[in-house]
């Protein structure tokens, strides 16, 4: 009996030790992915309505939504997660939809469900929402005008300041630093595509939120702009933008929905995590934080032995990968009548001298970073 009681104790602290050593390297995950994302001053997102992925990237009828995503970062499978939109706007502020199925209206000021607003003033930080047509400040009106509730799910939340919901004309436009630390910018019903063309919200937005954009990526702050749903003719694959500080140039890809959306902001500002956002993946990809993430280091792989004929034209691709883009090269060792292309990493030209010439070439990035490779060039005369 006493043994099999001396037997049980260990049994229990070595359960103990395991879920201790569990908790440990939860915590140390929550920290690594925490590291992994920059802490804003200010974050502004901007929600579009009903719209795939092709009808903005890449459509000339976006010319500033494109201009962002080159200049930014874009998720290139991002998608929402049901239709119609008003569940989605549920997912993306509460990582649930909280009993919503369709586009009525609902109770305002009835649920008590955690979300994004309700964490960040726990947390100490601030909140807020400017909605366009809004008639006034903390109005829970089901519609006016072009305005509709169902696109801003803050006002059925009583653990949400009713107040916190603005109008559009009380966006700090001449001084951003009055901005909270996390704001959710709703235009109405034409000026989000949902009743307009895409180039009536591509104008829209550039006309009210392009001097934030710039002075977002100076001054700490982050613009996101994604959307709620596609048009129901597609995967419900959906655009995604990053746009400010700390954004690293990209396309990234991965499977992202509007509880990602929701996970990244928690973890970015160190709250809980309301609803489904406890099992999401966080985007961290589009973040550059001062080092390239695992896996992304800048690389140059060396072409290879390659050989030209004397006089005649040669072409040599240089290619880099990781790292932060745009790259530029250089290269030493080419023999007379080769050039480099700094910019496309392409050597060209008529090599006027014979023999084997070994090359050094080196690709930086944007953020510094280098890589070098060598490779033997060999010039015949036939």
């Amino acid at each position: 009996m006493r043994r099999r009681a001396i037997r049980l104790r260990r049994a229990v602290v070595a359960t103990l030790g395991t879920l201790g050593l569990l908790a440990v390297a939860s915590a140390a995950d929550a920290r690594t992915v925490r590291s992994a994302l920059p802490s804003y001053d200010h974050v502004v997102i901007v929600v579009f309505e009903n719209k795939q992925y092709g009808e903005i990237i890449g459509n000339a009828q976006a010319p500033y939504l494109n201009q962002l995503a080159q200049d930014g970062a874009e998720l290139t499978g991002m998608k929402a997660l049901t239709h119609p939109s008003q569940p989605n706007y549920f997912n993306l502020f509460s990582g649930a939809t909280q009993g919503v199925t369709g586009d009525g209206c609902y109770t305002a000021q009835s649920l008590s469900a955690p979300n994004l607003a309700q964490e960040l003033i726990a947390a100490g930080k601030t909140f807020a929402s400017y909605n366009e047509g809004l008639p006034d400040e903390g109005s829970t009106t089901c519609s006016s005008g072009r305005y509709a509730q169902k696109h801003n799910p803050w006002f059925a939340f009583k653990n949400v300041p009713v107040t916190s919901g603005k109008t559009f004309a009380q966006f700090p436009k001449d001084d951003f630093t009055k901005l909270p630390t996390l704001s959710f910018v709703i235009p109405d019903m034409c000026n989000d595509m949902h009743d307009c063309a895409v180039g009536s919200g591509d104008t829209w937005l550039k006309n009210n939120l392009d001097s934030y954009a710039r002075w977002a990526k100076d001054h700490n702050s982050l613009l996101m702009v994604t959307w709620d749903e596609d048009n129901y003719l597609g995967s419900n694959r959906i655009a995604t933008v990053f746009h400010g500080a700390h954004v690293r140039r990209s396309a990234v890809s991965g499977d992202y929905n509007h509880f990602s959306l929701l996970r990244t902001f928690e973890d970015m500002y160190g709250t809980g995590h309301a609803g489904n956002a406890a099992t999401a993946t966080p985007v961290t990809g589009v973040f550059d934080t001062g080092t390239e993430p695992p896996g992304d280091e800048l690389t140059l792989t060396a072409p290879g032995p390659q050989t030209c004929r004397f006089g005649q034209g040669c072409t040599v691709q240089l290619t880099a990968t990781g790292g932060k883009p745009p790259f530029t090269y250089r290269a030493t060792g080419l023999p007379l009548g080769l050039t480099l292309d700094a910019a496309a990493g392409r050597i060209t030209g008529r090599p006027w001298a014979t023999g084997t010439f070994p090359v050094t070439v080196t690709a930086t990035d944007a953020a510094e970073a280098t890589a070098t490779a060598t490779f033997p060039l060999t010039v015949n005369w036939f």
